[in-house]
């Protein structure tokens, strides 16, 4: 098999951290695996089953990775945006006393109020911080992983995987933690089309032209500190597990004989769909408090109560019971999905021209 699944150097987050010379990325030194479906190569070429395929990453091939990695996330994020706007109104209401819509509702209401761009409101920031949070990533896993190869006495791949992981979600959450903060605000308000001013279904909120605005008035009102630090506890939190999982479920998946059977574009599709997934149903519960406490708002010098994240998990249980933890999880699978799915296949495409 010619190339197979070079997006596997992705690895939802970092393009080459997990291949080195002289290694395949999913061979476990400690027992026999089977190289047919371990072994790949990334310029093409056959693959033998008595030794790994060498690849020789360059500054430049790693540049190349890093590039098309953002440029794929930030595509990716922006093609399934829509659903991640049904997904934050849902959780907004989450632990209220409001009445809660579905997703057909939901949608209804939106293009009701606020027309088309009603599903897109925060989609340039998110995209352009897509691209940041990805590059930072795609460094911490190629710095973690090498660190790990040379210094470390731990045998198995699975376990740099997951260091790699802990990392990478750990340190990115710091551009995570602001450029979220700013896309839940935009996604959250309450904007009324000129035609629907009569609307009172919905309670009323700072209005927010475009992000830089939502920004700006962040920092007016509340500071700097918030705009970096409001809700960064709560968004490790998810982050940290998140991309663990995420990375485990992918590169079990590009290991397997699927990898084979699927071949070099519906691989990258499916597998970066199912991945996504895996990430997001043990940490929905911790995405709809991180929502709920950033979309606490309190201008300076207010002595307003901001809930911490242990008084929110509370009012969620007592309102909704175990159930109203997954509010909007169905946009959000779906906004995984597409995502995660478009973002192995941009990567893919851009990396098959970079190579040429």
């Amino acid at each position: 098999m010619r190339s197979c699944i070079s997006f596997v150097g992705l690895l939802i987050n970092s393009p080459a951290s997990h291949i080195r010379p002289g290694q395949t990325y999913y061979q476990d030194r400690g027992r026999d695996c089977n190289s047919k479906y371990l072994a790949f190569q990334v310029r093409g070429g056959s693959v033998g089953k008595s030794s790994p395929t060498q690849i020789n990453l360059t500054a430049a091939a790693t540049m190349a990775s890093l590039l098309a990695g953002s440029i794929g996330g930030a595509i990716g994020v922006g093609v399934a945006y829509p659903f991640d706007t049904l997904s934050t109104k849902a959780q907004v209401s989450t632990g209220t006393e409001t009445v809660r819509l579905n997703v057909v509702n939901n949608m209804a209401h939106i293009w009701k109020n606020e027309g088309l761009g009603g599903f897109f409101e925060g989609v340039v920031s998110t995209m352009i911080g897509q691209a940041i949070i990805k590059a930072v990533q795609f460094a911490v896993n190629e710095i973690t992983y090498l660190w790990l190869e040379k210094h470390s006495i731990i045998q198995s791949n699975v376990m740099k995987m997951v260091i790699a992981g802990i990392l990478a979600g750990l340190i990115s959450s710091f551009v995570v933690s602001p450029v979220e903060l700013v896309k839940i605000r935009m996604q959250s308000q309450s904007k009324l089309s000129v035609n629907k001013k009569d609307d009172v279904t919905t309670p009323p909120s700072p209005v927010y032209h475009n992000e830089l605005d939502c920004t700006r008035w962040i920092v007016k009102h509340e500071g700097w500190s918030k705009l970096f630090f409001h809700g960064l506890g709560i968004t490790i939190t998810r982050e940290v597990p998140s991309y663990v999982l995420y990375f485990v479920a992918y590169g079990l998946l590009a290991r397997s004989m699927m990898a084979d059977i699927l071949g070099g574009h519906a691989a990258p599709l499916i597998f970066g769909a199912t991945a996504g997934w895996a990430m997001w149903i043990p940490t929905y519960p911790i995405d709809i408090v991180k929502t709920l406490v950033q979309v606490q708002t309190r201008v300076k010098g207010s002595k307003k109560e901001m809930l911490n994240p242990r008084q929110i998990t509370a009012k969620i249980y007592r309102t909704g019971g175990p159930r109203a933890f997954f509010d909007g999880l169905e946009p959000k699978l779906a906004r995984a999905a597409v995502k995660h799915g478009v973002t192995f296949w941009v990567y893919e495409v851009l990396m098959g021209f970079l190579r040429k």
